[in-house]
């Protein structure tokens, strides 16, 4: 611009010109959100005020690679109980086949009673709620999901918290690939067999049999553990 003209100075003779380097990433279009109208969190305390009587079941993903494989956790929240189910995909469609699955094993109450209200994050995996709010052969609704704000795990701490007890038997970073459905039940059957302060010194599985009684829980592949038996310790999956 001439600014030091009178010095001598002009722009070639500086002995480097800084240039404003373009970020491509920024040039890359950002992937359209999912529209939350009426599922955001804000939404789910206005049902929970208006529909007292229906428990909530947190939904979650755990995982220690990008490229899998995948447990998709739910926990009851009256109840303490976790259950979860192995996925080898990280889609709406393979995890909302969860729902269609729980659907085909238990009676049509029972379903209402365990998944009518889900909470869960925002994660790409749970971003098309009708595929987990509608019956995927009859088109009737079936579930009502909501979703907690971005970046706000506070909002689910059921499940946040019991995942701690999962990270005692698998290690972040350890491989999960030699998991099956059979370890996770076993897993989740000894997690579920832990007494809990919350519960006044009853675990999950007493919580759970008493609302919803022992044959649920053996539809679910939930197995009562001994006190005294349970492990909770790597070597239990191998």
């Amino acid at each position: 611009m001439g600014l030091f003209k009178d010095w001598g100075v002009t722009n070639l003779e500086l002995r480097r010109k800084v240039k404003r380097k373009i970020n491509k990433k920024k040039l890359k279009k950002r992937a359209e959100p999912a529209d939350y109208t009426g599922r955001k969190y804000e939404d789910y305390l206005t049902f929970i005020k208006n529909n007292p009587y229906l428990p909530t079941t947190e939904m979650d993903t755990v995982y220690n690679h990008q490229e899998g494989p995948y447990i998709q956790t739910f926990i009851f929240e009256n109840t303490g109980l976790m259950i979860g189910l192995l996925k080898q995909q990280k889609t709406a469609e393979e995890m909302s086949n969860s729902l269609n699955y729980f659907q085909d094993i238990l009676p049509d109450d029972m379903y209402h009673k365990l998944f009518g209200l889900l909470l869960t994050d925002r994660g790409s995996e749970f971003a098309k709620p009708q595929l987990f709010e509608i019956n995927h052969e009859t088109g009737e609704i079936r579930s009502n999901i909501f979703y907690c704000d971005a970046q706000t795990p506070s909002q689910k701490p059921h499940v946040e918290n019991n995942h701690e007890f999962i990270r005692d038997i698998i290690y972040k970073k350890k491989s999960m690939k030699d998991l099956t459905q059979e370890k996770i039940d076993l897993m989740f059957s000894q997690i579920n067999s832990v007494p809990r302060e919350s519960l006044g010194g009853k675990t999950p599985y007493e919580a759970f049999e008493f609302f919803y009684g022992k044959e649920t829980l053996g539809k679910l592949n939930i197995q009562k553990i001994d006190k005294d038996m349970v492990t909770l310790q790597p070597y239990l999956l191998k």
